[in-house]
């Protein structure tokens, strides 16, 4: 009963901050300047901390539940999908704009794409443990 409610909740929090997140983009787009934009863009920065606590911690908790096997290729997923999309990131970064290579920027990028697709599945115990 417990999974089913956190698998509820961790949906219900990916929708709200889609949701919130096309609302935010919309405000700043329209340069809209009241008190009630500026509580919400307050509250969808809230909500953008919180979620990058939440996510890594789920992920922790719900990869305590599987073999050792599935983790062991979801590490190995996750790191050559960082090499692959770091290597990527700065070819571009030097045929675009060789004076501006952010090796910070780069690395960050990739690391949080990279861990988003290689732990999506334990996110939402999609597949069997």
């Amino acid at each position: 009963m417990k999974k089913s409610k956190q698998l509820i909740f961790t949906k219900i929090l990916y929708s709200l901050f889609t949701i919130m997140t096309i609302l935010s983009l919309f405000i700043v787009y329209k340069n809209s300047d009241n008190d009630l934009s500026f509580k919400f863009l307050v509250g969808y920065i809230f909500l953008v901390f919180f979620m990058l606590a939440y996510v890594p911690l789920i992920a922790i908790v719900n990869t305590r539940k599987y073999k050792w096997v599935y983790i062991r290729k979801s590490i190995f997923k996750f790191i050559a999908l960082f090499i692959l999309l770091s290597i990527l990131n700065y070819v571009f970064d030097y045929i675009i704009r060789p004076s501006k290579i952010d090796l910070f920027s780069i690395f960050s990028t990739s690391a949080g794409l990279s861990f988003g697709i290689a732990f999506f599945n334990i996110m939402f115990l999609k597949e069997d443990r």
